[in-house]
């Protein structure tokens, strides 16, 4: 009876996921993604997601994510604990999303001497990326809520042996080498289409000290004093909080510079702006969430923070409008140059 019961569950999602695949070819075939199309930005989101989550989690934990997802029962804590991977992945998702497009926002702004249309247009294109983020992060989510309401009914059995530490560490050691792999290729790959001879180059704005001590530094000094009891919700809540902090000394700077109509003022602005975005964003993926992801895979906290995961919703959002406010900025001053 139970096996017929759990091949009834794994038909059931092999036709729910064909089903979806059907639609998404559909969708492609038919024109519509014609305009919305960026692929760089698409192999940054897809290949970036998928290291992303190497970083916190082992490759027992996936497998099991995926084996519960396809439809395999389990004890409620193993269900949770497949919930949550979903969840995360999901986060990781919307959060590599803004990231990408902001990367490859700061890449378009270092070429611009090909005109005031071409570069807009490459600039709307970086937007896109947050798109793509977005649907991902809908699509992990619906196994996630599934397994959340599977998890209430399932029975209080013994969970899954934990993986070692040797597992861990290479999951890890390869996720972020496949990271910086695919942070290396996308910026070649945009750069090609986009030679660095624009007034604000990438290294300007990839390193920006103010914005690294503002962002990096606070981040750390908030964690330091919060102390080793909080975890890793100290480095969430600093490079949220920090993150916050300097793209609203951002903004102030560009109301001055608009007010005194002083260029390089918009432009100071808007390398802060960007490069503080940069570098929260990459803290919250590659520090924060991780060490969060491990501590609850762990059993060392029994659910995330809801700071945590207010700050991993909401502040990826303001770095997007703050990058369309950036847009705006940048664009105002050209056509007043043209």
């Amino acid at each position: 009876m139970t096996k017929n019961i759990q091949s009834k569950s794994r038909h059931g999602a092999v036709i729910r996921w064909v089903a979806a695949a059907a639609l998404v070819i559909a969708v492609v075939f038919s024109g519509f993604l014609a305009g919305l199309m960026n692929k760089a930005g698409l192999f940054f989101l897809l290949l970036g997601s998928a290291a992303s989550v190497f970083m916190g989690f082992s490759r027992d934990e996936i497998g099991a994510a995926f084996r519960h997802a396809a439809g395999r029962p389990g004890p409620a804590v193993d269900l949770r604990r497949a919930a949550y991977f979903w969840s995360a992945a999901a986060r990781n998702a919307w959060i590599l999303g803004v990231l990408g497009s902001v990367l490859n926002f700061t890449i378009v702004l270092g070429g611009g001497s090909r005109g005031i249309a071409d570069a807009s247009n490459q600039m709307i294109q970086s937007f896109l990326i947050t798109l793509y983020g977005l649907v991902l992060a809908v699509v992990c989510l619906v196994p996630a809520m599934k397994l959340s309401g599977l998890a209430g009914r399932a029975s209080y059995a013994a969970a899954s042996k934990p993986s070692g530490p040797r597992s861990l560490l290479f999951g890890r050691a390869a996720g972020y080498s496949v990271f910086v792999l695919v942070v290396g290729l996308t910026g070649l790959s945009l750069v090609k289409d986009s030679p660095q001879d624009g007034p604000l180059s990438v290294a300007q704005l990839m390193f920006h000290g103010p914005a690294a001590l503002v962002v990096v530094g606070g981040a750390i000094a908030l964690a330091l004093f919060l102390g080793g009891g909080t975890g890793a919700k100290a480095l969430t809540f600093g490079f949220g909080m920090t993150g916050l902090v300097a793209l609203l000394l951002g903004i102030i700077q560009a109301m001055f510079g608009f007010v005194h109509a002083d260029i390089k003022g918009i432009a100071s602005s808007v390398s802060f702006i960007i490069s503080a975005s940069l570098y929260a964003l990459l803290g919250l993926a590659l520090v924060a969430a991780p060490r969060e992801d491990r501590e609850l895979m762990d059993g060392r906290r029994d659910r995330p923070g809801r700071l945590s995961w207010m700050i991993w919703r909401i502040f990826p959002l303001l770095a997007f409008l703050f990058l369309i406010l950036t847009f705006i900025m940048v664009i105002i001053p050209m056509k007043k140059a043209g």
